[in-house]
């Protein structure tokens, strides 16, 4: 009995190790702890190299490291394992869009490029896939012609997005007049969003953060609000509702909690990231007089992204 036990344990065993290392790389991944991740993911990937899932986790570990040369080869390994699977290519898309942010004017274009080769490879091999179409709308409303971006794909771009999802039709054409900085009209999609889709936290979201960004704190709180009815646990509508507290200086102790709570917790995708919850953070203790916290809470942001602007200037502001 004893050795059929152990029989047992030797052939199902090795198989349950990568899901619980793979999940514990996450959780590291979650909690801001990406160097422990990409060590957790790298044991992985010696134990097992053909496993795309850990690659790819490994190199969305080193994106957040801003090792990017890095990134890039875990995310270049995973393609050729499964050249047909279209996540892959959006992750190499977006690591290669990180290696061309931070490379010479030289080198730039070329990265660009395989930005775009990877990003409309992703489409083409799952036309469906609205995270794909979303940063090639993206990628074409920022890239000059000369690397394949421009103002009409980014409108068919917008078009096919809104044929597969109305809702997000209108996020997408609010996103090219946010861009064209036609702030009436991009309201005007994200509210249109709202009032077809009255159920949709996403919508509300949408629609707060762009109030907060454009300084009306009052519907962005609202609209918040309206979000946190729909599901109370949302991260991004608990964030932005904090956020237009402070603005507006108001339950100030309740608001720094909510963001206390967040560093102390885990940010998956969706959810905000470290940087923005430590800026916010930061100007909470502003709002409440605590300069050397908020100090503290700017660089911790910016432990996180040295390039995260916002931080950077209120950070200056306090020198």
């Amino acid at each position: 009995m004893k050795t059929f036990t152990l029989m047992i344990l030797l052939v199902f065993f090795p198989a349950l190790q990568p899901e619980a290392g793979l999940h514990e790389g996450k959780e590291l991944y979650a909690k801001g702890k990406y160097s422990h991740a990409a060590d957790a993911f790298q044991k992985l990937a010696d134990a097992s190299p053909s496993n795309t899932e850990v690659r790819i986790w490994l190199g969305r570990s080193y994106l957040k490291m801003r090792q990017w040369d890095r990134a890039v080869r875990e995310m270049e390994k995973a393609v050729q394992i499964q050249p047909d699977n279209a996540y892959y290519h959006l992750w190499l898309g977006r690591a290669c869009g990180d290696r061309a942010s931070n490379s010479s004017f030289i080198t730039a274009p070329g990265w660009a490029r395989r930005v775009l080769k990877e990003f409309e490879t992703a489409r083409k091999l799952a036309p469906e896939n609205l995270d794909v179409r979303f940063d090639l709308l993206e990628y074409y409303l920022e890239a000059p012609g000369i690397m394949g971006g421009g103002k009409g794909k980014a409108e068919a771009e917008a078009q096919a997005i809104a044929g597969l999802n109305s809702e997000k039709g209108y996020i997408a054409r609010a996103t090219i007049h946010i861009k064209n900085k036609k702030w009436d009209m991009a309201r005007k999609e994200l509210e249109k969003a709202v009032l077809e889709y009255p159920q949709s936290v996403s919508a509300f979201n949408d629609l707060a953060g762009f109030l907060l960004d454009r300084n009306d704190y009052e519907e962005a709180l609202h609209y918040a609000n309206k979000a946190l009815l729909l599901e109370s646990n949302s991260k991004r509508a608990r964030l932005i509702a904090a956020a237009a507290k402070i603005r507006l200086k108001t339950d100030l102790d309740e608001t720094a909690k909510t963001f206390q709570d967040f560093v102390a917790g885990s940010l998956r995708d969706g959810d905000p990231s470290f940087e923005e919850v430590y800026y916010w953070l930061g100007e909470c203790f502003l709002a409440k007089g605590d300069k050397a916290k908020a100090k503290e809470s700017f660089k911790s942001a910016l432990i996180y992204n040295p390039e995260y602007g916002r931080a950077k200037e209120s950070l200056s502001k306090l020198k």
